[in-house]
C-alpha cells in the first residue's frame, strides 16, 4: 500500500534557520519538496564528486576481492584522483603498446639491428637499406652486383640489408623498408617495462579494492549530507526581505507527531495539510514481507502515483505463479530452493530479501513441475513410482490452464481499475468498468450453466446484458453528455473486446516456454543416455552432457520465467488494472 503523506510548511527566522535544518536532518523525516532554481557551483561540484565516488566503487566491485576495512590517512576524493590517474596511465601505456606492438612486429625480422650502426657507417660514405621480398623471388644474382647479406626467412619471405657505397643507387626488385629507430632489444625491454607496471597497477586496483572501499562510502555519506544540506538551503524561500525562511515538505502520516514534537520543542511556527488533487506527493510503499520481497520487480518499471493503488501484493501471487509455469520442471524449482536457502545465510544483509524471493520462486517452480509432471526433464508420467500422478496435466490442458490464469488476472486487473476510479474520482467514474464486470460474471455463468444442462430464463440473459450495456454506454465518460458518452463507449467496447483477446492470447507463451524447457532437459538427457555403456568411462560423458546440459537449460529457463511474467505484469496486468504510475520516491533529509 501506499502510505498516507501530509504535507508540512515551516516559517522560521533567518537566524536560527541553519540550527532548525541541522535538527530537521538528524530527524530524518522530511521529504524537501523541490524549487525550480538553479543550483550554485559548491552543489554542482559536490553531485560530481559523488558522481566520481560511485563510479570508482562501481570499479573497485568488478575486482571481485574481500573488503577488509582498515584505517588511513587518504581521503576518498583523494584515492578517486589516484585510481583515475593510474586508469589514465593505463589507457596511455595500453595506446603505447599497439604502436609498440607493431615495431616489435617489424623488427623482429632484423634481428638486434642497432639502427646507431647507421651513422657510423655514413661517416665512412656507407648507407645501410634493408628489402624484402618473396622468398622465391630472391635472385642470388643480386649478391654478385651488390653488397647483400640475407638476415632472415620467415613465413615465405626474405629479409636481406644492402650496402650502398658513395653514390651508387642499387636497383632491386623488392620492397625497401624503413630503418628500425629502436633495436629489438630496446623495444623488448619497453615492452616488458611496461607489462611489469601494467601488472603493479593491477596490484595497486586490488589493494584499493581490499582497504578502501568503506573510506570511499565513508566519503559519499558525508558529501551526500553536505549536498542534501545545502540543497534544503537552495529549495528554501525567502520571505519578508529575507528575514523570513520557507520550507516545504511531505513526511508519513505515521511520523507526524514525532515531528510535531520536536517543532514544538523549538517554538517552530507551521502549517500542516493533507495532499490535494494535482500535488506530486512522494510515495513511500509499505507492505507486508511477503509483498515486500516484489517491490523491487515493481520498481523497474513505476512507482504507483499518490492517488492509486499500490499493484505489488496483487501482482506477487501471479508473478510466482508465472514463473513456476514457464521454468515448469520441479528438478530445476528444488534445485533453486535449496540454493537459495543455503545462499541467504551466506549473503550480505542486502541480498536476503533477493534470497527469499527466489525461495518463493523456487517453490512455485516445484509446483508447477508437480503438475506438468516433469522432474529434471524426465516425464513423470512414465515414473511407475512416482505417487502423485493424478495431479499431472497433459499439455492440451496446460494450454488452456495458461489461459485461464490469464483471464483470471485480467479479470481481477479489471476489479482494481474500479477500485481505484471509484477511490480516485468517485463511484460514476468507476460504473463503466463495474458494467464490463458484471457483463463477464453474468455471460461466464450462463456459458457455465449451459454446459451443466441447466436452463437459463432468456429474461435473465436479457437484464445481464441490458444492465452491463447501460453502465458500459452510458457512463464511458461522465463529463460529457449522454449521447456523446454513448458513441465514446461504442468506441471503448470494440477497444475492450479486441483488448482483451489480445492479453488473452499473449498468456499462451506460459505454456510455450514451460513446454519448450520441459522438452530442452528431455533432449538433454537423450543425448547424455546414448553415451552410456559396458565401461565405466562413458559415465565421465555422460555426466558432462548432463551437467552443461541443464545448466543451460536452467539459466534459459529462469531468464524466461523472469522476463514474460515481467512482460505479462507490466502489459497486461498494469493496463487492464488502469495502472497509471509516474510516483517519485520518497526520499527524507537525513544524515
Amino acid at each position: 500500500m501506499v502510505t498516507p503523506m501530509m504535507k508540512y510548511s515551516f516559517l522560521i527566522y533567518h537566524k536560527e534557520y541553519i540550527p532548525f535544518l541541522e535538527k530537521l536532518q538528524e530527524l530524518g523525516v522530511l521529504h524537501i519538496i523541490e524549487k525550480k532554481k538553479e543550483v550554485n557551483e559548491n552543489i554542482k561540484l559536490s553531485l560530481q564528486h559523488i558522481s566520481d565516488i560511485n563510479k570508482s566503487l562501481k570499479f573497485l566491485g568488478t575486482r571481485n576481492k574481500e573488503e577488509v576495512a582498515e584505517k588511513t590517512g587518504m581521503d576518498g576524493l583523494a584515492i578517486v584522483e589516484k585510481i583515475r590517474s593510474l586508469n589514465d596511465e593505463l589507457s596511455a601505456i595500453e595506446l603505447e603498446q599497439l604502436t609498440l606492438n607493431k615495431e616489435i612486429q617489424k623488427a623482429e625480422p632484423w634481428g638486434d639491428f642497432n639502427p646507431d650502426m647507421q651513422e657510423k657507417l655514413a661517416n665512412l660514405h656507407i648507407k645501410i637499406k634493408l628489402f624484402v621480398c618473396g622468398e622465391k623471388k630472391f635472385n642470388p644474382d643480386w649478391k654478385e652486383k651488390y653488397p647483400i647479406e640475407i638476415v632472415n626467412t620467415k613465413e615465405g619471405y626474405a629479409y636481406f640489408v644492402a650496402f650502398q657505397h658513395g653514390a651508387n643507387p642499387i636497383d632491386l626488385d623488392a620492397e625497401e623498408v624503413k630503418l628500425p629507430e629502436h633495436s629489438l632489444k630496446q623495444l623488448l625491454a619497453k615492452d616488458e617495462a611496461n607489462k611489469n607496471r601494467v601488472a603493479e597497477i593491477q596490484n595497486v586496483f586490488d589493494e584499493f579494492a581490499i582497504k578502501y572501499q568503506g573510506v570511499l562510502k565513508d566519503t559519499r555519506q558525508q558529501i551526500q549530507e553536505k549536498t542534501d544540506f545545502e540543497l534544503a538551503i537552495n529549495h528554501t524561500e525567502k520571505q519578508a526581505e529575507e528575514k523570513v525562511m520557507l520550507l516545504e515538505g511531505w513526511i508519513p502520516e505515521e511520523k507526524k507527531d514525532e515531528l510535531e514534537t520536536t517543532l514544538n520543542e523549538q517554538n517552530v511556527y507551521y502549517l500542516s495539510a493533507k495532499p490535494v488533487e494535482g500535488e506530486k506527493v512522494p510515495i513511500k510503499l509499505k507492505n507486508n514481507k511477503y509483498a515486500k520481497l516484489f517491490e523491487p520487480i515493481g520498481d523497474l518499471f513505476s512507482l504507483p502515483d499518490y492517488a492509486e493503488l499500490d499493484l505489488t501484493p496483487f501482482f506477487a501471487p501471479f508473478f510466482m505463479l508465472f514463473f513456476g509455469f514457464c521454468v515448469g520442471d520441479s528438478g530445476y524449482g528444488l534445485l533453486i530452493l535449496i540454493a537459495t536457502i543455503i545462499l541467504r545465510f551466506k549473503v550480505d544483509a542486502k541480498w536476503k530479501p533477493v534470497m527469499t524471493l527466489a525461495s518463493f520462486l523456487g517453490g512455485a517452480t516445484v509446483i508447477m513441475g508437480m503438475i506438468s509432471g516433469t522432474f529434471f526433464g524426465i516425464n513423470l508420467v512414465d515414473v511407475e513410482i512416482y505417487p502423485l500422478k493424478e495431479m499431472i496435466l497433459e499439455p492440451l490442458n496446460l494450454f488452456w490452464l495458461s489461459l485461464m490464469i490469464g483471464g483470471a488476472q485480467i479479470f481481477f486487473g479489471m476489479i482494481i481499475k474500479a477500485v481505484n476510479q471509484i477511490k480516485q474520482r468517485g463511484l460514476k467514474y468507476g460504473l463503466s468498468t463495474i458494467g464490463w464486470i458484471f457483463l463477464i460474471i453474468g455471460a461466464g455463468s450462463i456459458v457455465v450453466l449451459q454446459q451443466l444442462n441447466i436452463e437459463i430464463s432468456k429474461s435473465i440473459t436479457y437484464v445481464i446484458f441490458g444492465i452491463s450495456g447501460t453502465l458500459i454506454l452510458i457512463f464511458s465518460n461522465p463529463d460529457i453528455n449522454v449521447f456523446a458518452s454513448v458513441g465514446a463507449g461504442l468506441y471503448d467496447v470494440y477497444n475492450m473486446v479486441t483488448g482483451i483477446f489480445g492479453d488473452l492470447l499473449s498468456y499462451i507463451r506460459l505454456f510455450a516456454i514451460g513446454i519448450s524447457s520441459a522438452i530442452l532437459g528431455l533432449v538433454f538427457n537423450q543425448i547424455a543416455s546414448q553415451f552410456l555403456g559396458g565401461s565405466f568411462f562413458s559415465y565421465l560423458p555422460f555426466i558432462i552432457i548432463l551437467l552443461i546440459g541443464h545448466g543451460l537449460n536452467i539459466f534459459l529457463a529462469c531468464l524466461g520465467g523472469f522476463v514474460h511474467p515481467m512482460r505479462l505484469t507490466f502489459v497486461e496486468f498494469y493496463k487492464n488494472a488502469g495502472f497509471t504510475g509516474g510516483g517519485k520516491q520518497y526520499k527524507p533529509f537525513s544524515k
